[in-house]
């Protein structure tokens, strides 16, 4: 069987030995590929080559010495994202099932699939596959493809994910900024292979249904990474008074009220997402009418409920990305704590604040220093008694901490 791939034909029918350009680094810059660090950054880079875009190279230090295999593009901050450290390796079609399959197999372990069906199966550089994102849906997958590299093994991905799972339907929203970032001008959504999906799958995650939107939805339809911090809302919220802020589908507020809340209301300018949130409090048996949906700012909201002496036992914020690149990182800063100090004033003495930044540019410490200075404004005592990261299905490597973007505190507030 010949499986043709960019500009190369692979014959697996016998041994063949693949040989890749060559891309040197400067002295000295070898280390943090050698550490496992998934990114070659232009800076990195000795001199470029000419080859064509999304090729696969060799990376070697300055003395000539194989350091990882990866995909170039010249035009990219990151001219080299790493495949593998292993000299031996071929990258062809074979490689990407390999890959997949070994993401495909960790989820196994790692989700009940008795009580969830919606999870990610493949987390990009996480998965040793950079630039490639899969979530499941029930029986559909929702692929994107981030970069240049990736998109030239778009068939080779398809192929192996249909042989290794057999969806009912592959769809893809690969409607995402760094593609344009990676040189790629297109941004293509809809239908890669099997039946269409419905316009809202039925999901289920720790035993709450949800109905999600992949066509127009947020990310691919549903925040999966804040998963188990959902459930861990659910064990605070019983009794209490409950606002989620930017609640889109209402996934947190469906928590609360499965954890017994008094009362939840959640607030989203998107009239869109607060029907769904609606929708997805009713398929869980939980009336809107004893947990309103707002369609309404956020910022405008919380302000007047400082005004009117409005207090909540639980305020969970978990707002967009308000930083995307480093540029708007002062800007993004003084939104955080403005937007976290508002939340704080308006809880109840001994109440809950769940607050999570997804900004890759704001660490751990930043956000919590960003917490710090908003607990200062507000005149409030503010205490963390728990912090996480993104979901079990969204690995992070030690030697890449770009890869943990996500962090959320529980805190009590007196």
């Amino acid at each position: 069987m010949r499986w043709h791939f960019t500009d190369r034909v692979y014959d697996r029918t016998e041994d063949i030995l693949v040989t890749y350009p060559r891309v040197h680094l400067r002295k000295g810059r070898e280390r943090r590929v050698l550490e496992g660090h998934p990114w070659v950054f232009s800076g990195a880079v000795a001199h470029y080559i000419e080859v064509e875009p999304g090729s696969v190279v060799d990376v070697c230090d300055a003395d000539g010495l194989f350091v990882g295999r990866g995909y170039y593009n010249a035009a990219s901050s990151i001219p080299v994202r790493m495949l593998t450290r292993d000299e031996d390796a071929t990258i062809d079609k074979r490689f990407i099932l390999e890959r997949l399959a070994s993401a495909v197999t960790l989820r196994k372990q790692w989700i009940d699939g008795r009580t969830t069906n919606a999870y990610r199966l493949v987390h990009g550089e996480s998965d040793g596959l950079p630039g490639l994102i899969v979530d499941r849906y029930a029986d559909f997958l929702v692929v994107q493809f981030h970069t240049l590299g990736i998109e030239r093994f778009r068939e080779a991905v398809v192929a192996s994910l249909e042989e290794l799972l057999t969806p009912t339907g592959i769809y893809e929203r690969s409607d995402v900024g760094t593609r344009r970032a990676d040189g790629l001008e297109d941004f293509p959504t809809g239908l890669i292979s099997g039946e269409e999906p419905p316009e809202l799958i039925e999901i289920t995650e720790n035993r709450c249904g949800f109905l999600v939107d992949v066509r127009r939805g947020q990310k691919t339809g549903f925040f999966l990474d804040q998963r188990e911090n959902r459930l861990d809302v659910q064990s605070f919220a019983r009794d209490r008074d409950v606002l989620n802020c930017f609640s889109y589908s209402g996934g947190f507020s469906v928590y609360a009220g499965r954890g017994k809340a008094a009362r939840v209301t959640s607030v989203d300018v998107s009239a869109t997402a607060i029907e769904l949130a609606r929708q997805n409090l009713e398929l869980n048996r939980l009336s809107p009418d004893v947990h309103p949906c707002l369609t309404e700012n956020v910022f405008d909201y919380l302000k007047a409920c400082r005004s009117d002496g409005v207090t909540y036992d639980l305020v969970v914020v978990d707002p967009p990305a308000f930083v995307k690149t480093q540029a708007a990182l002062t800007q993004a800063t003084r939104a955080y704590i403005s937007l976290n100090r508002r939340a704080i004033e308006i809880l109840s003495p001994g109440g809950i604040l769940v607050t999570a930044s997804c900004s890759t540019q704001i660490d751990y410490e930043g956000f919590f220093t960003i917490l710090k200075h908003a607990a200062t404004a507000a005149g409030r005592t503010v205490q963390v008694i728990r912090s996480h990261t993104q979901a079990i299905d969204h690995p992070t490597p030690v030697s890449f901490p770009e890869g943990r973007y996500l962090k959320c505190f529980f805190a009590v507030v007196q």
